[in-house]
């Protein structure tokens, strides 16, 4: 079938309730579909859901079509049981849904829409480890990703090329993010023996957990703080203090101003990596392959005269050679390659 037509500006905005039924429905009859053959009652109900609106139908017809494009590009054999997962996370994001939204409204699911049968790749899993108490803390390489447990119950993930320090002491927990990306499940500390704050301390300002899950990442000049459960105190360098709600997102930059933004409007969902994922909507080419880059070893460039374009879609981020093929074939671009180190998105014709 035809590619389908790049996403403009004009187009119309996808219900996040909406899109988010359909890919639980498409993980439930990839799972189903993998054990039993084809479930006739399943089919049912989702026929039955799709004729109970027409945006439900579209969506679910551009979700199939998404799907069809990219395994043609890329062939992922998955075991069955591997779809549970995506499946569990799915219906626990519709009970947070008021704090959480991994799947973001406006999202032109023809353009690149990339794999939703990538769900069942993420299940690949990352590393749960012990906590290891060392001088230099704990590191991810380019690309990779890592999963820690420390010894007061707090899980961390590591994302791409990221280097955190764990000082604990009698009277606080201290992460201190010397560059990439944490996301910070909080524990409980329940074996000390008084309590013991949990702070992320960035080049911007020290972060204090309220019974809570957050994800902080240090950018060159900032820092970023999302908040998906409970509550994050905020002290920047220039002594402003501020509360960070659930489902909000902040810059904090140099001078110690925050830039405030709800999580359901950022052109990127900021937590998608945890799934090795990147969730796009109307979303700059170029700073959706500034982003790529950094789960790349080598140079991805984009060129000016396609970098304003507008992409909406799901990435996997382990593959990107073929979400940038899926690119060429749904945008007026091509992927020019001089070696696998030096890859750039131009304009077609060039």
């Amino acid at each position: 079938m035809p590619a389908s037509p790049p996403a403009s500006s004009n187009t119309p905005a996808v219900d996040p309730l909406v899109l988010d039924q359909a890919i639980a429905w498409l993980v439930r009859l990839r799972a189903d579909t993998g054990r039993h053959g084809v479930d006739a009652h399943l089919q049912a109900q989702i026929e039955h859901w799709c004729r109970a609106d027409p945006c439900h139908a579209q969506v679910w017809r551009d979700l199939m079509a998404a799907e069809e494009q990219f395994q043609r590009l890329v062939a992922l054999p998955v075991p069955a049981g591997q779809w549970q997962g995506p499946l569990k996370r799915l219906s626990r994001s519709r009970q947070q849904r008021q704090s959480r939204r991994r799947w973001l409204g406006g999202v032109a699911l023809g353009l690149g829409g990339l794999a939703v049968a990538s769900l069942a790749a993420r299940q690949a899993g990352l590393l749960h480890l012990p906590e290891l108490l060392q001088a230099d803390g704990y590191t991810t390489a380019t690309g990779a990703q890592r999963r820690l447990s420390l010894s007061d119950g707090t899980h961390l993930a590591l994302n791409t090329d990221s280097h955190i320090q764990v000082r604990f002491d009698e009277e606080q927990r201290l992460l201190v993010l010397r560059h990439g990306e944490i996301f910070v499940d909080t524990g409980k500390d329940a074996q000390a023996a008084q309590y013991r704050p949990l702070r992320v301390r960035t080049g911007q300002a020290l972060l204090q957990a309220l019974g809570t899950r957050f994800d902080v990442r240090q950018q060159a000049q900032s820092t970023r703080l999302t908040v998906i459960e409970g509550q994050v105190a905020v002290q920047t360098a220039s002594g402003m203090r501020e509360l960070i709600f659930p489902g909000e997102m902040v810059e904090i930059d140099a001078q110690g101003q925050l830039a405030r933004q709800a999580i359901v409007t950022a052109a990127m969902d900021p937590t998608a990596w945890l799934e090795q994922t990147l969730v796009a909507r109307q979303m700059r080419l170029g700073d959706l392959l500034a982003e790529m880059a950094r789960y790349r070893h080598g140079w991805l460039l984009c060129d000016l005269a396609v970098a304003d374009l507008r992409v909406s879609g799901v990435f996997q981020l382990q593959d990107s050679d073929a979400a940038l093929d899926a690119l060429a074939r749904t945008l007026p671009v091509v992927v020019q390659r001089r070696t696998r180190f030096w890859v750039r998105l131009a304009a077609a014709g060039q």
